[in-house]
């Protein structure tokens, strides 16, 4: 990958992962907190955002330069595009199909959407399997 796309993807990495969690962070210092927060827990919130997106960026930057990806990048990939399409089927088609059952949406919250997080852990693990199993085949030879 080119240098220039690989510090943009990296620098939107942090920057997007720091505003993010710097909100977060802030919500949580504020539930302990009356009024508004002091400052030193709004300074407490920016350096551990910062820790985080900079952890974060460094990670996207490695990952751009390594050719084979892990067990655990197929396994998360697989995981999150199962488990987005059967919170989605879950949630929306009951309130497509039923709009009347007023607890459809719960079908996606609590079955089709952890259902596909697994089944999509599981087919990440496999397909993982299959295509190291097919890349050492060609090496013997």
């Amino acid at each position: 990958m080119k240098k220039a796309a690989q510090i943009i993807i990296a620098f939107a990495t942090f920057v997007a992962v720091f505003y993010f969690t710097f909100w977060i962070y802030g919500a949580i210092i504020s539930i302990f907190f009356d009024s508004d927060p002091p400052k030193w827990a709004m300074v407490i919130s920016s350096i551990a955002s910062f820790i985080t997106a900079g952890y974060l960026a460094y990670s996207v930057w490695n990952k751009q330069t390594n050719k084979m990806p892990r067990l655990g990048s197929y396994i998360l990939g697989g995981a999150l595009g199962l488990g987005v399409v059967g919170f989605v089927l879950g949630f929306f088609g009951p309130l497509i199909f039923t709009p009347e059952a007023n607890q459809g949406p719960l079908l996606g919250i609590l079955i089709t959407g952890p259902g596909g997080i697994a089944l999509g852990a599981i087919a990440g693990s496999i397909y993982w399997k299959v295509k190291k199993r097919k890349a050492i085949k060609p090496a013997q030879n």
